[in-house]
């Protein structure tokens, strides 16, 4: 039950004090202000600098403090303001909202903002207001800090994740579990390809799971998503890409053909050193164990020597190299 008169008093207010026991009320000049009953039964008007004690909260009822009206007592809205005695003085304690939902704190509170209660990233912001739609993935009120950010409880901020404490709220790692970053209609680009999932890699340089054999890889710190980046080209413009078991960037001839890159096959070839596959005159591979182990280049003016295995002078070497032989 709701007191009429108090509530219109109330909704024009700017200002709201609690009165102390037995202290004289205080009014300020110029300011219009409600001042509750420290007893919770009613409260006082200021007017032009004069207290206007108001008729008290109906039976039953008190007056809430946040609301600015009188509330059921008992009620989910009775916040009725409660002082502990004990060194330095009185200290408030403040209502717990906890059982409220979010639109319900947000009715007392107005401009309020709270964590969320499950999600470390979330939070809610009574000034917020969502519009519900098929591709709203908020519900109302509701927020989040920009990835990899949390919100921080003592501040009421997004914070740098290394400065807030969970508690028991969930820490999400993976910027797909951020509502903001997920699809919520067509042609859209799908996080991962944005953010590559970083949960249980190493901190620097990691292999991008959606551009496997590319240029392309993924930095991580703390298991968070730094950035994405890519192999730089070599002094000669030719590519590297991002060996994903090696975990650096490679030149072409250490990528596997079936991933795009020119690697000789030594399957099948006997330890030892042979033709480049691409005719690549001044360069040899060497296979061992029939695995591809690397290229060995030649110095200027020699090509490979078909009959050494080797290096050696154009105009003496033999082999498809120098045609002299």
């Amino acid at each position: 039950m709701i007191g009429i008169t108090t509530a219109l008093f109330a909704m024009a207010a700017s200002t709201l004090v609690i009165a102390a026991h037995d202290e004289p009320v205080q009014c300020i000049l110029g300011v219009y202000q409600i001042i509750g009953k420290a007893d919770c039964t009613g409260y006082i008007l200021c007017v032009f600098g004069k207290p206007m004690e108001m008729p008290p909260c109906p039976p039953g009822s008190v007056f809430s403090s946040s609301a600015k009206v009188c509330v059921p007592k008992g009620s989910t809205f009775d916040d009725c303001m409660k002082t502990t005695e004990g060194s330095g003085g009185p200290m408030t304690i403040s209502p717990d909202r906890g059982h409220l939902s979010p639109e319900e704190r947000c009715n007392i509170d107005g401009d309020g903002v709270f964590p969320h209660p499950t999600e470390c990233h979330a939070f809610y912001n009574c000034s917020v207001h969502n519009t519900p739609g098929m591709y709203q993935p908020f519900e109302q009120h509701e927020d989040e800090c920009p990835y990899p950010q949390l919100f921080n409880t003592n501040t009421k901020q997004c914070d740098h994740f290394e400065n807030v404490k969970c508690g028991t709220r969930t820490e999400f790692k993976d910027a797909c579990n951020y509502k903001r970053n997920k699809c919520s209609m067509s042609h859209c680009i799908p996080c991962i390809y944005q953010f590559p999932n970083c949960e249980g890699k190493r901190d620097g340089i990691n292999v991008d799971p959606v551009r496997l054999w590319t240029p392309s890889y993924a930095i991580c710190y703390k298991e968070r998503s730094v950035k994405t980046d890519q192999c730089q080209v070599d002094e000669k413009g030719h590519p590297h890409f991002f060996h994903p078991d090696m975990n650096e960037c490679v030149p072409l001839d250490m990528i596997p053909q079936e991933h795009g890159g020119i690697m000789p096959d030594c399957s099948t070839r006997e330890d030892g050193f042979y033709l480049d596959a691409f005719g690549q005159c001044d360069r040899y591979a060497r296979c061992l164990e029939g695995k591809y182990v690397g290229a060995v280049k030649c110095a200027i003016g020699e090509v490979f020597d078909d009959m050494k295995g080797a290096c050696a002078p154009k105009d003496k070497a033999c082999g498809y190299c120098s045609r002299h032989c």
